[in-house]
């Protein structure tokens, strides 16, 4: 079905779509259509309340750009094939004047607001706001997260304590929204309403978590049991903030990603872990494709969400995240052991 679309990549891409239109001072945006042909009829924007909206720019038969002037926080943007509606309708909210990227970071974040700021246990977590490899600076109404699908798990390459990881995440221009060490403490680097740059083309629909590792360097081991019951606190959280989120797993990726084959049979076991955590009672299927895993909802981690051949987080984290849902017991598969830690 036909939906919109922020117009952050050229071409536009449909997984670039968005739950609100952010207007600017002067009440005017720009967003893509996706799907705009309903067989051979042009679908055509149409604005109930104050507002216009002008056809622009088509990228091929998938996307056409629409400019939308004069708009208020009182006016619905739908689109329609004929006289039948063929989107939903999309509510309008002025984009926030907070400034620059890393300023609307840190107001976020210092504002104790429980849909920015995650809560736990009745208290907000510690908070250091990043400064840069977040979010997308050259075009701020488009730093914001998508629809939400879940949280996805992601390993350090190394030791460390949750609140020192500042440095490191802006000398790379990468980014997580939490990091929990190996005692269990929390902290949050990026607002939840903004991208972090931590698992690709997920980055837009799922929250990111990164677990501290061993002080070896190595991605596959295990969560210590406190990081297990922070991140099943965190999960908590989410879920409040994004009830639509169940309590599963999102689809578990299993196929072969381009650009490269892991040793050790890691890819063979991978796909083994992804089979059984899909069959399991938690479990949401797989799938061999990114995107479809993208699409689906839940607890999720980086092998599943990027087209990157990482190990992160590993074959023994991958066996824990039913634990954050709450299970009692990891999931292991046969041959796992040569690929974990002790």
């Amino acid at each position: 079905m036909a939906h919109f679309v922020a117009l952050v990549r050229y071409p536009p891409s449909p997984d670039d779509d968005i739950d609100v239109i952010r207007i600017d001072k002067a009440g005017n945006a720009k967003v893509g259509l996706w799907g705009f042909m309903d067989g051979s009829t042009e679908c055509v924007v149409k604005i109930t309340g104050p507002g216009t909206a002008t056809p622009g720019k088509k990228y091929g038969n998938t996307t056409q750009e629409w400019a939308l002037a004069g708009l208020s926080d009182a006016s619905v943007v739908q689109a329609y094939s004929g006289t039948r509606p063929f989107t939903g309708l999309m509510k309008v909210a002025r984009e926030s004047q907070e400034g620059s990227l890393k300023e609307r970071n840190k107001s976020r974040l210092e504002a104790e607001n429980a849909a920015d700021r995650a809560k736990i246990n009745g208290s907000y977590v510690d908070a250091i706001p990043l400064e840069k490899g977040f979010g997308n600076s050259k075009v701020l109404a488009a730093t914001g997260m998508r629809a939400i699908h879940g949280l996805a798990v992601h390993i350090t390459a190394g030791s460390g304590k949750a609140n020192t990881g500042k440095a490191n995440f802006e000398a790379r221009n990468a980014s997580t929204h939490f990091i929990i060490d190996r005692s269990g403490a929390i902290c949050q680097y990026v607002a939840a309403s903004i991208m972090a740059h931590a698992q690709g083309p997920g980055n837009p629909h799922f929250l990111s978590v990164e677990m501290v590792g061993s002080a070896n360097g190595a991605s596959c081991q295990s969560l210590t049991d406190a990081q297990i019951t922070t991140g099943r606190a965190l999960w908590g959280w989410v879920r409040e903030q994004y009830p639509n989120v169940p309590n599963k797993l999102a689809r578990a990726f299993k196929g072969k990603k381009d650009g490269g084959i892991m040793g050790y049979g890691a890819d063979k076991l991978y796909n083994a872990m992804a089979e059984k955590l899909g069959d399991s009672p938690l479990g949401s299927g797989t799938a061999d494709s990114i995107p479809d895993c993208i699409n689906s909802m839940g607890l999720s981690c980086h092998w599943w969400l990027d087209n990157t051949v990482k190990s992160c987080p590993g074959i023994g984290i991958m066996g824990q995240l039913p634990q954050i849902l709450g299970c009692a017991d990891r999931i292991a598969v046969e041959g796992d052991s040569k690929l974990m830690l002790a």
